[in-house]
C-alpha cells in the first residue's frame, strides 16, 4: 500500500483517478527532486470524488433557482452579499464568469449542505487510507474533506498532512460550517496529524490572505510559494520545493 494519499479539488466531475494521478505523481516527484529527495515508486494513492458531482443525461444540470438555493442552505449566499454587497452575485460573475460561478455552487454549496454527499465524498478517502499511510496531500475543496475525515480517524498512522490552495481559513465560507472550537480558541486539531503543512500563493483566491494559525494554533506551518498566472492549480503548489520538502519529511517522518 502506498505511504502517500492524495485527493484533488473540485471540478473533477469528467476525469476519474488514474487521470488525476497521472497529473500529480511527476509534479509530487518533482517537488521532492527539487528538495534534494527522490520519490519512490509506487508511492501515491489517489482518492478519487469526482464523478459523485457528474449529472446524468437524466438529471440535467441544476436550474438557476436550484443553485440559488444550494447557495442558501451553504451559507454561500451570505458570504457573498457580506463581502461585496446586494450585487455581490453580479459582481462574482463579472469577476470570474457564470459558468464558474454554477459549478462552484453546485460543487462546494451541494458538498457543505448536503450530509448524504458530504460522507459519500469523504468515503472516498477513508477507502483508500491504510495503516501504511504515512501523509496526505490535498488541495482545495479536498483539503476540506481531508481535515474533516483526519478528525474523524484519530486512529489513523498519517503524521503529515499537506494541504495546497486551502480555503480551510476562510471564516465564513468554510470554517462555519466545521464545528466549534476547543477551550483554547482554536478548532480542533486534525487527529493523528504530527505536522500540518499548509502551502499558498499570492495569485490564489481561495488562500490569499489566509492566516492558518489564527484558526487552528500556531502549530501549523504557513509557506507562501510563487504559482504565477496558474494561482489555484494543483501542479505549481506540487512541484515547488517547499511542498516537495514537506511531503519528502513527512515520508521520512521528520517533524
Amino acid at each position: 500500500m502506498a505511504p502517500i494519499v492524495a485527493i484533488h479539488g473540485a471540478f473533477h466531475e469528467m476525469w476519474g483517478p488514474s487521470q488525476v494521478l497521472a497529473r500529480w505523481q511527476p509534479a509530487i516527484a518533482d517537488g521532492v527532486w527539487l528538495a534534494g529527495g527522490a520519490l519512490p515508486d509506487n508511492s501515491i494513492d489517489m482518492a478519487f470524488y469526482g464523478d459523485l458531482f457528474r449529472h446524468s443525461p437524466d438529471d440535467p444540470e441544476p436550474s438557476d433557482e436550484s443553485l440559488k438555493q444550494i447557495a442558501r442552505d451553504a451559507g454561500l449566499a451570505d458570504v457573498v452579499r457580506s463581502r461585496l454587497g446586494d450585487d455581490g452575485a453580479a459582481i462574482l460573475i463579472e469577476a470570474i464568469g457564470r459558468d464558474m460561478v454554477r459549478r462552484m455552487v453546485d460543487q462546494l454549496g451541494r458538498y457543505l449542505a448536503d450530509e448524504a454527499l458530504r460522507l459519500q465524498v469523504q468515503a472516498r478517502l477513508e477507502d483508500v487510507v491504510t495503516p501504511d499511510t504515512r501523509v496526505i496531500v490535498a488541495h482545495s475543496l479536498g483539503t476540506v474533506v481531508a481535515y474533516e475525515v483526519l478528525r474523524r480517524h484519530p486512529e489513523w498512522n498519517v503524521s503529515t498532512l499537506v494541504t495546497i490552495g486551502s480555503p480551510l481559513a476562510q471564516p465564513d465560507l468554510v470554517v462555519a460550517h466545521l464545528g466549534g472550537k476547543n477551550d483554547d480558541g482554536f478548532l480542533p486539531w486534525p487527529g493523528s496529524v504530527e505536522r500540518w503543512v499548509t502551502v499558498t500563493a499570492p495569485t490564489d483566491q481561495a488562500c490569499a490572505g489566509s492566516n492558518f494559525a489564527e484558526v487552528y494554533g500556531p502549530e501549523v506551518v504557513q509557506i507562501t510559494v510563487d504559482n504565477g498566472h496558474r494561482g489555484h492549480d494543483p501542479e505549481p503548489y506540487l512541484c515547488a520545493r517547499e511542498t516537495g520538502r514537506a511531503i519528502a519529511d513527512g515520508l521520512a517522518h521528520r517533524t
